[in-house]
């Protein structure tokens, strides 16, 4: 009974953490685009570039870099409404919109219980554990807010956007029925979290200081953590804390005051007055495993297919490279790993996260998430802020110690990569996904035909 029980949690949890994966990737995805946006911001205020000379240019690429920085500033209102659409099953709309209407109401609660409580700081907020939220001072909760108020808007509109009702009643059914709902269960949540947030917030600094203080360990462990739990989906509970809240640090920027090294590193960016990007940017190197790493992790699979498949692997891995290198869409490749030999999936883990630790320790600064398009689109405009030489040699490096290494697992141990016997596909996160929920073992021969 206890295992049955046990098993039923664990299911849970897992189709939890799968449904916040595919919702945190609305908000996230959007994240690049702003962030490229940025950088073309920065390229036309660079006075050393004659088109920006041009006074109406520069005057547009201001507008243009501080408009959009303000999606780094206020990155909990966008994550809340994202994510309760990317939750939602049905009406993602309605989802979205109550979002945004319950985000609201739990600031002003909890503003209001603190004004009437005498909890409010007067003065400069910087470090106090209270910010101002659009305009009203609150705790300051950063990006852990709007993915709180997020999942919980997406949980209610699950459960109660499908009943209706009749006659006079029909207008406070279905999405109406959910806010109606949601309203004083985010009130109570307000007050509730004055409370215990700033032992929360106290947690947060230690770890803060913990990762601090383990150094390019950290850095290692964080890439080799942010790789291996890409199939449960929790790398996001892993990465948006670290990059997009304070437990990665704070910091002030032109009179900013910001948290997350993302965040900061964007603020640096787009700053006239910052020579280089901050030491936390090194968390930010972590398309290293997409633009250079996988390269040669896909040249080692090429070499080791039998030469009958050659030119169909060939066609198979040009496109699945161009997309990681290019747009960090690594899925093809990682998860064709697990599905034909899942120790390369654990080695390429080990070994992102070795290429981040020396990284941390050449102390080499860029913004790198994303792949190749946001690293030129970043690094260009900024010239001497970005360490965009080093991190490239030490990327080929990269390619040939992945490339080396792949291949010789792959010939010792005989692994039915892509192009090795009947081996001629790769997979998706679904395909994995399905075949793992069946609890069965994949029949190569089948799945694996073209």
């Amino acid at each position: 009974m206890k295992n049955n029980e046990s098993k039923l949690i664990r299911t849970k949890l897992s189709r939890f953490g799968e449904e916040f994966s595919k919702g945190i990737l609305i908000p996230v995805f959007i994240l690049p685009i702003v962030g490229i946006l940025l950088a073309f911001g920065v390229l036309l205020t660079n006075k050393a570039i004659p088109l920006a000379n041009i006074e109406k240019i520069f005057e547009f690429g201001t507008i243009l870099k501080n408009s959009v920085l303000s999606i780094f500033i206020n990155l909990s209102p966008v994550f809340c409404v994202g994510i309760a659409a990317g939750m939602a099953k049905s009406k993602k709309g309605n989802a979205a919109l109550n979002a945004i209407v319950l985000f609201f109401i739990f600031i002003y609660s909890m503003n209001s219980f603190m004004k009437l409580n005498s909890l409010l700081i007067d003065g400069n907020l910087s470090g106090t554990g209270q910010g101002n939220i659009l305009g009203v001072q609150i705790l300051d909760m950063g990006v852990f807010l709007g993915i709180i108020l997020g999942v919980l808007t997406a949980i209610i509109h699950n459960k109660y956007f499908g009943i209706e009702f009749n006659g006079a009643m029909r207008l406070y059914g279905g999405a109406n029925l959910a806010l109606l709902i949601g309203i004083p269960i985010v009130i109570i949540l307000s007050i509730i979290l004055t409370y215990s947030w700033p032992l929360i917030q106290t947690g947060i600094s230690k770890m803060t200081n913990l990762i601090v203080s383990t150094g390019s360990f950290g850095v290692g462990l964080y890439g080799f953590l942010e790789r291996i739990l890409i199939p449960t989906g929790l790398h996001h509970l892993l990465w948006v804390p670290v990059e997009l809240s304070s437990v990665s640090g704070s910091g002030v920027v032109d009179g900013v005051y910001l948290e997350g090294v993302r965040n900061i590193a964007m603020a640096e960016l787009a700053s006239s007055n910052v020579d280089r990007l901050g030491p936390g940017a090194v968390y930010l190197t972590k398309a290293m495993s997409k633009m250079f790493e996988l390269v040669g992790a896909a040249y080692a699979i090429y070499k080791c297919a039998d030469e009958e498949n050659k030119t169909k692997v060939k066609a198979l891995l040009i496109p699945a490279v161009g997309a990681a290198v290019t747009a960090g869409v690594t899925e093809p490749l990682e998860f064709s790993f697990l599905f034909t030999a899942p120790i390369l999936f654990v080695v390429h883990a080990i070994l992102a996260g070795i290429g981040m630790a020396i990284v941390a320790i050449l102390d080499i600064r860029v913004i790198a998430v994303s792949g190749g398009i946001e690293f030129l689109a970043m690094m260009l405009p900024v010239g001497a802020k970005g360490d965009t030489i080093k991190f490239i040699i030490v990327g080929i490096v990269q390619i040939v110690i992945y490339y080396y290494i792949f291949r010789f697992l792959i010939t010792k141990l005989n692994l039915k990569t892509p192009g090795r016997g009947n081996a001629t596909k790769l997979y998706t996160k679904g395909e994995y996904n399905e075949a793992h929920e069946k609890g069965k073992d994949i029949d190569l021969e089948k799945k694996l035909n073209w």
